[in-house]
């Protein structure tokens, strides 16, 4: 083997990894999507991503058992960790760009709701009928009630938890108004 030729192995087997992960957390949660309510969608992809994120580290060990590269324990276990972090960010970007608007944007369920309709199409008060404030409200609601990222008393809406996912969005975007602002 030349020099460095166990690197590139490891390099391969790291990535690998953590796409294939990523490729299992796909395949899982498109299965599980069809059959969860909307209101426990939330809740049901975070545990699909905390469920999933071990499997990269798994299969480092049973790489590692293999032998497949000629590494020391050292390096095994930072590409383990490596491997995971590559498919939480994979996961992230999911979410982030792909589910999120997906579920959440306005203009995808109102292309959804067009491409849905009779070959001759849809008129302005079919798509206010099923698009409306009160239904997209209603939605939104339910779904975050389900999460438990919001909870309801008395008619009164309020904040369910403090380490919200939703409060990172609001972390991030401050930290680069600051940054941008300078």
């Amino acid at each position: 083997m030349w020099e460095g030729e166990g690197l590139m192995t490891m390099d391969v087997l790291t990535a690998g990894a953590g796409i294939f992960s990523f490729l299992i957390f796909l395949s899982v949660h498109f299965i599980t999507f069809r059959w969860v309510r909307p209101e426990n969608l939330l809740r049901s992809l975070l545990v699909c991503v905390v469920t999933v994120m071990g499997f990269p580290v798994l299969l480092m060990g049973f790489f590692y058992i293999l032998k497949a590269a000629d590494a020391t324990l050292q390096a095994w276990i930072c590409a383990a960790i490596l491997a995971s972090v590559l498919q939480g960010l994979l996961c992230f970007v999911y979410v982030l760009c792909v589910f999120g608007p997906y579920e959440t944007s306005v203009r995808m369920r109102l292309v959804r709701e067009i491409a849905l309709a009779p070959p001759g199409g849809i008129s302005m008060e079919e798509l206010a009928r099923c698009y409306n404030t009160e239904i997209m409200v209603n939605l939104r609601l339910q779904r975050l009630l389900g999460s438990g990222d919001i909870i309801e008393k008395d008619g009164l809406y309020r904040i369910g938890r403090e380490g919200n996912f939703f409060f990172i969005f609001d972390a991030i975007a401050a930290v680069l108004k600051k940054w941008i602002a300078q």
